[in-house]
């Protein structure tokens, strides 16, 4: 934003301040002063206006900072008073989107000259970089950059039905900007219409069929209020930026409309002639009360960690036009409707340092640190990245966006919401992959076949983060998740699971038990239970996923909630005594059918509570001759250990006995 000290001028009564000490003013302000020009007779400073100050993007919001800085008096602009001299319903105003545009205001004046702009407003516009173009087009430019408030000018005469509407695009409707380029809209944008067509883009250029030339007769002049989002969305979607945008996504003054409007009405009377012989607005008024805020002092000094007197603060406060009023404890402001970055007791205190100056706020020679307990999640999510990176696998971070072809691969359909199970990004945003992923998976497994590409084959990753769906009643849920994902062997996965969990909890069993989920292959699955509750699901990724993205080879994958390992972790040391005697190892094959699962075999084993045995372990599976059709074996090893002495083998054989005895009964043979 440049700013022309003999501008500045008019609103600072006396002698103009030295270019060098306005600007050091600004910068040590908040509003730093990048370079200082010095065109003929004035002196004109770039200043970098902050996104939260849009109350500075004028010569009227400069002055008044360089006024409290400086401690300046400053001089209002004079308020202007004008009225029709003709008919009052030369125009009218209607708006169909009140909440795109609370305010709109249009005043009709006919019979304008146009024409070059008279030398001091000419030299006042190329001072700051703007190339005068006609007197009607240069005030409303003057005034953008005078008071703040973006304004545009219509050539009255090209407006169908000499009236205005407020509406939001139709879809697909396209106009032609002053720019000279077309461009097709979308019904989430905002247009300013006559009774045919959109004749300009509200709030961030107006269109080519309707501006101002040099045969203009008669013009309408419109100052108004736009939402800001509304605006941003727009000038991106559209790739068009313009200074009116740039305000006005900033926020307005809600009285600036009304002021601006006269005063470019006044501007025009004077260098183009004519007469104002109408006026129309709809909206809301811009008068709201004013915001009232409470600074604590003593919270205040808290902030700042330096005791400053109470009238220092009022004095600095009052500098800034905020009416402050002492209490025993507080000092109330009145908020002005210009500054619309003042909501909270914080932006007070960081405008009373701001205006004392932060060189006034002593930095101490040492600092001190405070000790905070360790937190048991970090410790966790430490445990689980060293545990999975010694088992060979390498943490990965991918988006958090999923692109469309694998966002649902992966979600139960009973958990979802059929028709919109996904949450999206607005488009303006992210046209491309916009959906918030349900599941790690297809971003580690788009890295996978990244791998794959680069000639690493046998990629092992594991991730941990939030994924993002909507349940069945509609309603958004966010979970942190763990997902692996590695090479094509069902149990090397298995085995990293298996460590990592002893891990966190050596006394909790893992289960792993079959079931179907999407995104798995059918009988490659199943899901994950720890302690008795299910955590999560593991298995073979389905072939047609795998050929979606291009994998040579199916990996194995697992995805397991994140909470119920970080409250469930034992982080106290558990320590048990290094057995002193030997194990004693028996297999024992069993015949049964093949509908038999190998956890029916485990369970039957640890409801039989033998004494001495340690463990129940998986050897193989075995189909074939001589086992008859529908048969399988399936081995088991069982490990007895005794804490007192060396057992002997009568001892483990009845032990054994046992087992094949209970297995008789559910049917099953041993085989020999």
């Amino acid at each position: 934003m440049k700013i022309s000290l003999e501008w500045l001028g008019d609103f600072l009564p006396g002698q103009p301040p030295a270019p060098e000490a306005a600007g050091e003013a600004l910068t040590h302000g908040g509003l730093p002063v990048e370079n200082i020009e010095r065109p003929d007779n004035d002196a004109v400073l770039d200043v970098e206006v902050t996104s939260n100050r849009g109350d500075c993007l004028s010569h009227v919001g400069v002055a008044r900072e360089l006024s409290a800085l400086l401690l300046r008096p400053f001089k209002e602009p004079p308020a202007v008073a004008l009225k029709p001299s003709a008919n009052s319903s030369a125009t009218s105003v209607s708006i169909e989107a009140p909440q795109l545009c609370p305010h709109y205001i249009a005043r009709v004046i006919r019979n304008v000259r146009i024409g070059p702009s008279p030398d001091w407003m000419r030299r006042r516009l190329e001072a700051i970089g703007l190339r005068p173009i006609n007197n009607v087009v240069d005030v409303t430019n003057y005034v953008m950059f005078e008071l703040g408030q973006p304004l545009h000018a219509f050539d009255f005469d090209k407006l169908e039905g000499r009236r205005i509407l407020v509406r939001r695009a139709r879809e697909g409707e396209k106009i032609t900007a002053i720019d000279g380029r077309q461009r097709a809209l979308s019904g989430d944008m905002l247009v300013i219409a006559d009774a045919a067509r959109a004749v300009a883009v509200a709030g961030v250029m107006g269109g080519l069929d309707s501006e101002v030339s040099n045969s203009t007769v008669n013009i309408l002049l419109e100052s108004a209020r736009f939402d800001p989002l509304s605006i941003r969305k727009t000038s991106r979607a559209l790739a068009l930026k313009s200074d009116s945008s740039y305000r006005f996504e900033r926020g307005i003054d809600p009285l600036l409309p009304e002021r601006a409007s006269l005063r470019a009405a006044q501007l025009i009377l004077e260098t183009a002639g004519g007469e104002l012989v109408g006026e129309a607005s709809a909206g809301e008024s811009g008068f709201k009360a004013p915001k009232v805020l409470s600074l604590r002092l003593a919270h205040m000094n808290q902030i700042l960690g330096v005791t400053f007197p109470p009238q220092t603060a009022v004095d600095a406060l009052a500098r800034l036009g905020l009416s402050p009023v002492l209490r025993e404890d507080r000092i109330d402001v009145t908020v002005p409707t210009f500054r619309l970055d003042l909501n909270i007791e914080v932006d007070l205190i960081e405008e009373v340092a701001r205006i004392v100056g932060y060189e006034q706020i002593p930095v101490r020679s040492e600092i001190s640190i405070r000790l905070t307990p360790p937190d048991p999640a970090s410790r966790v999510m430490d445990l689980i990245r060293s545990t999975l990176a010694a088992a060979g696998y390498f943490e990965s971070v991918t988006f958090s966006f999923v692109s469309d072809a694998l966002a649902i691969d992966f979600l139960p359909a009973s958990d979802v919401h059929a028709a919109t199970p996904l949450m999206r990004v607005d488009a303006a945003v992210r046209k491309a992959d916009a959906q918030l992923r349900p599941s790690l998976l297809p971003g580690l497994l788009e890295s996978v076949r990244h791998n794959h590409s680069v000639g690493t084959s046998d990629a092992h990753l594991f991730e941990t983060g939030a994924t993002f769906w909507i349940d069945a009643a509609c309603k958004s849920h966010e979970a942190r998740r763990l997902a692996l994902v590695g090479g094509s062997e069902l149990r090397e996965l298995r085995g990293a699971l298996e460590s990592l969990l002893a891990k966190l909890d050596a006394n909790r069993a893992l289960v792993v038990t079959p079931a179907q989920r999407p995104g798995f292959g059918k009988s490659a699955g199943g899901q994950i239970e720890w302690g008795g509750k299910p955590i999560g699901f593991m298995g073979k990724i389905d072939r047609a996923v795998a050929e979606k993205l291009g994998l040579r080879d199916i990996p194995a994958a697992a995805e397991l909630d994140l909470e119920p390992l970080l409250a469930g972790a034992q982080l106290v040391p558990q320590l048990k005594p290094l057995a002193r005697f030997p194990a004693v190892r028996r297999d024992l094959s069993l015949v049964a059918p093949q509908t038999l699962q190998y956890q029916q075999i485990q369970s039957m084993v640890n409801q039989l509570a033998l004494p001495w045995l340690e463990g129940v372990e998986y050897v193989t599976t075995y189909r074939g001759k001589p086992l008859e059709a529908g048969q399988k074996s399936v081995t088991i090893s069982l490990v007895f250990r005794s804490p007192a002495e060396t057992l002997q083998s009568a001892q483990v054989d009845e032990s054994v006995a046992k087992v094949v005895d209970a297995a008789q009964k559910q049917g099953w043979k041993q085989r020999v």
